[in-house]
């Protein structure tokens, strides 16, 4: 008879083929039932997949004539550049009819609206749409929303059921990741899995964001570094070097403030050489990247309504420093419960809410599982693992310095911007600076009931994930 501490351990090496039995049908449910469009900047995603899927891989802007404004009296507000990003003219087509949804709980899909979606087809027409906010990232982050969208093509679908073979592909290639995330990490592999199965990894996981890919190689990254670094001896191979080079390098790319996670790479043990490939070639490749695409950096598509003036706002910053510094420590007790609710999950364009009884379950398995596998206490990894916190720290310092200059009304006095999935990139490094389940504590013995409920929660959240989006869509 295998008794319960064993059944534990066994459990534990196989969270990624547990993984899986979640993770596959949560994601198709999310991406059949979340209505086209109602993820977050979803029009803007699928017109840069697009683009990719066409082989633009570094937009171009086309401007147009504009019949000139009237003067604003305030010469700090800046206007959208007059004209657009080249996309097919059914993607905005499609958007339109379920705009209405969007921050309205009383407008629900019907068949409809459904009926009109069917009849947008691809290839009737060309438009321009200024999709700044998606046109800047890397294609890399696109490949599979893009191979989606020409699958829908070659296959003759509507647009809206190629945002669902879209959607499709991404979560798969993400789910994909993340199961060799939870394969390879050693100490960090019940953390992850926590994370991995939250509403808000599901959702975007079953979205064409870019934010699919960039989470499951910040967790892929941080599992191979456990994998290689916490066995009985460090054991790095080659392939383990070009993997962590490539997932660095489309991490920066991907959103540039999380090139700062490369400060772990310093306090591997590894030679001063490969040291510098890590930190060298990564750079040099989203370097080049921003390079390329500074055009695009620089269009303005924001509403004047909300004030942003990046050059003004930086300006701002370098005159009064230690305001600016000073707001990090301006706690806002109302903004940080948003962003723990958002960072488990606020679906849609943040208007799709679980009940409060959810939330607090959710961050108490999560707080179990720190309470029960972390231990801050130094050992042999110590330098390393504080390097994982120092990177936490410097990355969220820098997404919420970036958010402020380029999503926060100019000279606000508060930092706004910031939504909780930014930190679900940042969460793996946290998980494994601060986990240490090798030394024996108070709480070991309730290692194997934590386990059972941390593993039996995912079927809590497909429960309340089905009941959401029942109740909010349909």
């Amino acid at each position: 008879m295998i008794n319960i501490h064993t059944f534990y351990l066994k459990l534990r090496k196989q969270l990624h083929y547990i993984y899986l039995l979640y993770a596959i049908p949560m994601v198709y449910m999310a991406a059949a039932m979340i209505p086209p469009f109602q993820n977050p900047d979803e029009p803007n995603h699928f017109m840069r997949a697009e683009q990719v899927s066409r082989g633009e891989l570094v937009p171009s802007f086309y401007y147009k004539h504009q019949p000139k404004r009237s003067a604003s009296p305030d010469s700090t507000v800046l206007y959208p550049k007059p004209g657009g990003f080249k996309t097919d003219k059914g993607i905005p087509a499609a958007a339109d009819l379920f705009f209405s949804i969007q921050a309205n709980a009383d407008v629900k899909v019907n068949d409809h609206l459904l009926r009109a979606a069917k009849d947008i087809k691809w290839d009737s027409g060309i438009a321009y749409s200024n999709f700044g906010n998606t046109a800047i990232y890397t294609p890399l982050v696109y490949a599979m929303p893009a191979l989606g969208v020409a699958l829908g093509r070659l296959l003759n679908l509507s647009v809206v059921k190629t945002l669902f073979v879209a959607r499709l592909c991404n979560g798969v290639f993400a789910i994909t990741l993340s199961f060799f995330a939870l394969l390879l990490a050693r100490r960090s592999n019940i953390l992850l899995f926590i994370v991995l199965l939250f509403p808000m990894t599901i959702e975007l996981f079953a979205s064409v964001s870019q934010d699919a890919i960039l989470i499951s190689c910040s967790f892929l990254l941080v599992a191979l570094i456990d994998h290689a670094e916490f066995g009985e001896k460090p054991q790095y191979r080659q392939w383990h070097i070009y993997v962590l080079i490539i997932l660095m390098s489309i991490i920066g790319m991907a959103k540039p403030p999380y090139a700062l996670f490369s400060i772990v790479f310093l306090f591997l043990r590894l030679n001063p050489k490969l040291k510098g490939l890590l930190l060298g070639i990564p750079f040099l490749i989203i370097a080049t990247w921003l390079y390329i695409d500074r055009i695009n950096l620089g269009v303005i598509f924001a509403p004047p309504s909300l004030h942003i003036n990046a050059k003004l706002q930086i300006l701002h910053i370098f005159q009064h420093p230690f305001r600016f510094a000073a707001m990090f420590f301006d706690v806002d007790k109302d903004a940080v419960l948003f962003n723990i609710k958002s960072f488990i999950g606020i679906l849609g364009w943040l208007d799709a809410n679980f009940s409060q009884f959810y939330y607090i379950m959710a961050f108490s398995i999560l707080t179990v599982g720190f309470i029960i596998y972390g231990r801050f206490k130094k050992d042999e990894h110590f330098a390393l693992r504080i390097a994982f916190l120092i990177a936490v720290l410097a990355s969220l310092i820098a997404v919420m310095s970036v958010q402020y200059i380029t999503w926060t009304a100019l000279d606000s006095p508060v930092l706004s911007g910031m939504q909780g999935r930014y930190l679900l990139p940042i969460f793996p490094f946290l998980a494994l600076g601060l986990i240490n389940p090798t030394l024996s504590n108070k709480l070991h013995k309730f290692k194997p009931v934590a386990t059972y409920l941390i593993i039996i929660f995912p079927l809590v959240t497909a429960i309340n994930l089905l009941q959401l989006l029942l109740s909010r869509y349909y």
